[in-house]
């Protein structure tokens, strides 16, 4: 029995490459939007830096599952 590989695998350098640049941007906007979270709790007044850090979790955990499901 052969095995086949999915049609979207491409081998070649320039797409290696696509998908590494693609990793590092996924990678930046969760990082931004960690921060973007903390700072926004923050300005509106958070308790203190947990209570920042936790609001900056939650809004890196939405943007991951959209960036995940993305597809």
């Amino acid at each position: 029995m052969s095995r086949r590989r999915p049609p979207d695998r491409d081998p070649t350098p320039e797409a290696v490459g696509r998908r590494g640049g693609r990793l590092l941007r996924d990678l930046l906007v969760l990082l931004a939007a960690f921060g973007i979270g903390v700072g926004v709790a923050e300005l509106f007044g958070a308790a203190n830096l947990g209570v920042a850090f936790g609001v900056g979790q939650l809004v890196f955990a939405i943007v991951l599952v959209v960036l995940l499901t993305r597809g």
